[in-house]
């Protein structure tokens, strides 16, 4: 099964402060150059598409984000050919979206690329190439999409750009010294509690808590973001979910073992908030999806797959 982390709405915790999952992060603000040495790559789709559900995007075969309308992915990589799927409704092939047709898409050092959701109705999940003016005008309705966390290696951090430097051929005349304004450094902004999800079908086998080798890759682009994300971590809760199939207090406990697993591997890897971690299993408490059956049936476990998942809230300073 493809790993994927995935949440398609906001979903409300339990608690009297529980936070609300933060499916969209920033508005598009403006298109930054592309490093020299990197290509750098927007994927959006626009808020006026009809369906709500979401497009998944694999790059190279493994999973990068989940967008939903009037969402944008941006990200930097190294030059290169490129495979890329863009699956709407990944559920119907049980999140083996990178199995379907391909793109091939050229990355060039030093360029932008403008990928845009194809919106015919026969063409749901293609993609196709705009001129930048294009994006431009698009992307004013968009906001990054920052509910799911990639696990495409070819992601990378872009780099700063290469600038210009002026250069001085004659020396005016000294202009008189003028007393620098002391800087002030502002403190590190406190924001509001974020939410990432990870999709414990991709962590764990049906009904068990046992961490997957396979899937440590998942949990350290989980740390790499939060370092991204934070300079400071404060606290962190994890909340284990299960679907409605079996016991109800069976769920319970299995959804706070894995909500367990979690915050034993983040620890593991050095995340270690001021605060301390809270883990919490709610069991099926709160479903996503409500509509699937609680026999086990292979239709059910399918249709109950947003609801197995591991939350983690993150409090702390934003970089």
């Amino acid at each position: 099964m493809a790993t994927s982390l995935f949440a398609q709405t906001p979903v409300q915790s339990s608690g009297p402060a529980a936070p609300v999952m933060e499916v969209f992060g920033e508005k598009f603000a403006s298109i930054k150059p592309a490093p020299l040495n990197q290509s750098r790559i927007i994927i959006y789709r626009m808020r006026s598409v009809g369906t709500l559900e979401p497009v998944n995007v694999y790059l190279a075969g493994r999973y990068h984000t989940s967008l939903l309308k009037g969402g944008y992915t941006e990200f930097c990589s190294s030059p290169g050919k490129v495979e890329i799927h863009a699956v709407l409704n990944d559920a119907q092939y049980q999140h083996m979206g990178n199995t379907t047709p391909v793109q091939p898409w050229s990355f060039q050092a030093g360029k932008t690329l403008f990928l845009k959701v194809a919106e015919a109705p026969n063409a749901w999940g293609a993609l196709i190439e705009v001129s930048s003016e294009q994006a431009r005008r698009d992307l004013t309705e968009t906001a990054q999409q920052i509910h799911t966390v990639s696990r495409a290696p070819l992601v990378q951090p872009c780099q700063t750009p290469a600038t210009v430097t002026a250069v001085t051929a004659f020396a005016a005349t000294p202009a008189p010294a003028v007393l620098a304004a002391p800087v002030v450094v502002p403190a590190p902004k406190v924001v509001p509690s974020r939410l990432y999800a990870l999709e414990t079908d991709a962590l764990f086998e049906f009904g068990k808590a046992d961490f997957k080798a396979s899937s440590f890759n998942a949990i350290e682009n989980l740390v790499q973001n939060l370092l991204r994300d934070y300079s400071k971590v404060e606290r962190i809760r994890v909340v284990g979910h299960t679907d409605a199939i079996g016991s109800a207090k069976l769920n319970q406990k299995l959804s706070l073992k894995r909500a367990q697993v979690v915050a034993d591997q983040l620890k593991s890897r050095g995340v270690h908030p001021t605060r301390g971690f809270k883990v919490e299993g709610l069991g099926e408490e709160h479903l996503i999806k409500v509509s699937c059956g609680r026999k086990r049936t292979p239709e059910n476990k399918i249709c109950h797959a947003p609801n197995r998942r591991v939350e983690i809230v993150v409090t702390g300073a934003k970089r």
